[in-house]
């Protein structure tokens, strides 16, 4: 099982919309993709189809280091299940083990049954992208195309390879995903040639 980590610490940037989509067309190729849904915000489950939070998922499986296989949950995408978050769950709860998501993944042999697992993850940096860190084999780091997301997304890259070097050395950084982009507008396209540029 491959894992691909869509992060940034910058809220609204589409790492929801990005998983979601990677997700639907990664299955309609045939594979079968499990989607981890980390933000306690808990936005990835309309994207898959389901209109009422979940009681409980991933956070409460962290916290408790207990089985994931009761929380996986068929979407409305061809081969794509997802593990929900449990919505404003207090994470101050869950262990600081940075090994604790990966464990799991392999205790259940859940990374024997699927061929991508995709993790949404809250604007944040603590417990829960460690343990997502350690987990991921690559990362994709969407970007809103305007002038304080490239602050941002170069303040997090500087953070996010300090972190990862410590974490995981082999993880790969797939690159940066523009979102919201318009090709027409001159200050979007200035954006992404001084991305390119700093970052490749």
């Amino acid at each position: 099982m491959k894992t691909i980590l869509v992060t940034n610490r910058k809220g609204g940037v589409g790492k929801t919309t990005t998983t979601t989509n990677l997700a639907a067309w990664i299955g309609a190729m045939g594979k079968k993709v499990l989607v981890i849904d980390l933000d306690t915000q808990s936005h990835l489950q309309y994207g898959f189809g389901f209109s009422k939070p979940f009681e409980k998922g991933i956070h409460d499986a962290l916290a408790n280091k207990s089985s994931i296989l009761g929380d996986i949950y068929e979407t409305s995408f061809e081969n794509v299940m997802l593990i929900p978050a449990h919505i404003n769950f207090n994470i101050s709860t869950i262990p600081n083990d940075n090994t604790t998501l990966k464990e799991l993944i392999i205790k259940d042999g859940i990374n024997e049954v699927f061929d991508y697992c995709l993790i949404d993850t809250p604007p944040t940096s603590d417990i829960l992208l460690f343990n997502s860190l350690y987990l991921s084999d690559y990362t994709i780091v969407p970007i809103k195309a305007e002038f304080l997301g490239v602050i941002a997304t170069n303040q997090f890259l500087k953070l996010f390879y300090s972190i990862a070097s410590q974490i995981n050395q082999d993880i790969e950084f797939l690159g940066i995903v523009p979102t919201m982009f318009n090709k027409s507008m001159k200050e979007h396209q200035n954006l992404v040639e001084d991305l390119q540029k700093k970052v490749g």
